[in-house]
């Protein structure tokens, strides 16, 4: 899956380690990468993830006040089943790793809203956790100390 060097150190940064391939699957307003898909194998099988701190720091924020729960409630457990079995279709694994037997579980909002913002499987579940984000995004400048181009 290709990037750039730019792209990679990016990614390197915002996880704090070296990242495993990837391809950007979204960007933050700045336009460094927010949301990555990771390549697919055994031992990762979350297919997108968000890279961006802000982002990962806002949506925390909501899943420790019992969002997680919450977003279950308000979309319903079918409707997270749907998810599910799309994710299962298109990708071969749960989102984040939900077994099989939480049916209507929801596990990681930031799982569904990178599914989201990736646009691989625009949900529910993504638009009621962003709906309680507001502006995620630092107003200045993005949150990852600047990356030299090559």
């Amino acid at each position: 899956m290709p990037y750039t060097s730019k792209d990679y150190d990016a990614v390197a940064k915002q996880l704090g380690r070296r990242p495993r391939p990837f391809r950007v699957a979204a960007r933050c307003p700045f336009g460094l990468p927010s949301v990555i898909e990771n390549e697919r194998m055994r031992e990762m099988p979350t297919s997108f993830w968000i890279t961006c701190p802000s982002l990962v720091a806002a949506i925390s924020r909501v899943e420790s006040t019992g969002g997680v729960r919450e977003a279950r409630d308000a979309v319903g457990e079918s409707v997270v089943e749907e998810i599910h079995s799309a994710h299962c279709f298109r990708y071969g694994t749960r989102v984040a790793g939900v077994r099989d037997e939480a049916s209507g579980s929801v596990k990681c909002l930031h799982a569904f809203t990178a599914l989201h913002i990736a646009l691989a499987l625009p949900n529910p579940v993504a638009e009621w956790a962003l709906g309680r984000l507001g502006n995620p995004y630092p107003k200045r400048r993005c949150c990852t100390a600047e990356v030299k181009d090559d």
